[in-house]
């Protein structure tokens, strides 16, 4: 336990230096500015995330301008670009911790790596976006920074996981074709080329990245569905690319991996349902207090004060508290009854496991029954009565 504490305690100082990274990408990008909220805050120093050497960078004119139609993304590639060394560097990181905590099985060593990518990767990828919706409140610096995360982290993943092996595969390609070109003009043959060789020599498969980006991609989606719901079919054209993408990578350039069989994902089921869970709780509070769209079904309950920012009328904040909460029980109650109906096995695949044991009984005893008639004919009725009676006596004695 001392030792997982120990794992608690580094990885929390590493997550509040994510986040500092995080606030600091905010000011960048000019999300962060006390004049944007005036009532909140009056002056810069009021704000406890605002740094005014960096926030100026995003002004008009500046380096980064926020309204300019290309610079606005340079802020965003450093982002992704912070994002993926922290996570890189967390991921030694994670490695030599949970080797230090030394597990009992293999499995419990793989779940707990798990968890910790998988919370180190989502606050560096959600934090932000956790921040802009809940902290500022404001849905239109969400969606801006939703669109730009997600859309630029979708590309990046398809470059890294698509483009880079296949490029680098070639590039050994090249290379083991010059050495032999080499030996062939000193030794004067050729040496023997054997497609098994070629594929030993490959890098190994490794699917934990796979899993995790895609863990983390479904977030992008459920949890800030109400915010970008084009995210959806964003996510969806880039699945649809990186399954053949992944397909010629597992065929060409990585080596071949093990079959394994197992009844599950493990872990990472555990993910995506708590994912899908969360998401109705944070969609709900996008859209009752994060957003105007609660607002436009009753406009009775809420009114615009001097800043423009939508409250609630005197008397109503219970009300639409009870709404948005009862909203959220309501979509976990439909989740749950859904759960419950629809089986994790099909009802036909269930029949056909059954008709398939219930042939292969048939089978086993059919096949029973004529070895028994071959050893009767070979045996004759006399010696195969007696060695039943012997079969059946030494079956009784034990």
């Amino acid at each position: 336990r001392l030792k997982y504490a120990g794992s608690a305690l580094v990885t929390s100082v590493l997550l509040a230096g994510a986040f500092f990274v995080m606030i600091l990408s905010l000011n960048l990008q000019g999300y962060v500015h006390p004049k944007h909220d005036p009532e909140r805050w009056y002056e810069d120093r009021d704000h406890p995330f605002h740094y005014p050497f960096l926030a100026t960078l995003a002004e008009e004119g500046n380096l980064f301008d926020a309204a300019s139609q290309w610079r606005c993304y340079v802020p965003v590639l450093l982002h992704v670009c912070a994002v993926t060394a922290m996570n890189a560097g967390y991921r030694t990181v994670a490695e030599r911790l949970t080797e230090w905590e030394n597990h009992e099985t293999e499995v419990s060593h793989d779940n707990s790596l798990i968890i910790k990518r998988f919370l180190f990767e989502a606050f560096d990828a959600y934090v932000v976006l956790f921040y802009l919706a809940f902290y500022e409140k404001d849905v239109g610096k969400l969606r801006g920074e939703l669109v730009s995360l997600f859309n630029v982290d979708t590309f990046r993943r398809l470059a890294v996981e698509c483009v880079l092996p296949m490029a680098m595969r070639w590039r050994t390609q090249y290379s083991a074709r010059r050495e032999m070109g080499r030996k062939k003009k000193t030794d004067g043959e050729s040496p023997p080329h054997a497609p098994m060789t070629e594929e030993a020599e490959r890098d190994p498969y490794e699917e934990f990245d796979d899993y995790l980006e895609m863990i983390i991609q479904l977030g992008y989606v459920i949890l800030f569905a109400s915010a970008y719901p084009l995210a959806a079919f964003v996510a969806l054209f880039a699945n649809a690319v990186e399954v053949r993408t992944d397909a010629t990578k597992l065929a060409r350039v990585h080596l071949r991996p093990r079959s394994i069989r197992t009844d599950g994902i493990g872990t990472w089921k555990l993910l995506l349902k708590s994912i899908a869970w969360l998401g109705a709780l944070t969609n709900c509070l996008l859209f009752g207090f994060s957003s105007t769209q609660l607002m436009r079904w009753l406009p009775g309950h809420f009114y615009l004060d001097e800043f423009g920012r939508h409250k609630t009328v005197d008397g109503k904040g219970t009300y639409v508290c009870f709404l948005i909460f009862g909203i959220e029980h309501a979509l976990v109650l439909v989740a749950l009854v859904v759960n419950l109906v629809i089986p994790e096995v099909p009802e036909d695949v269930v029949v056909n496991e059954q008709r398939r044991q219930f042939v292969r009984l048939q089978s086993a005893k059919k096949l029973r029954v004529t070895e028994t008639v071959k050893k009767q004919r070979s045996l004759g009725p006399k010696k195969f009565k007696k060695a039943m009676v012997f079969r059946v006596l030494r079956s009784a004695k034990k």
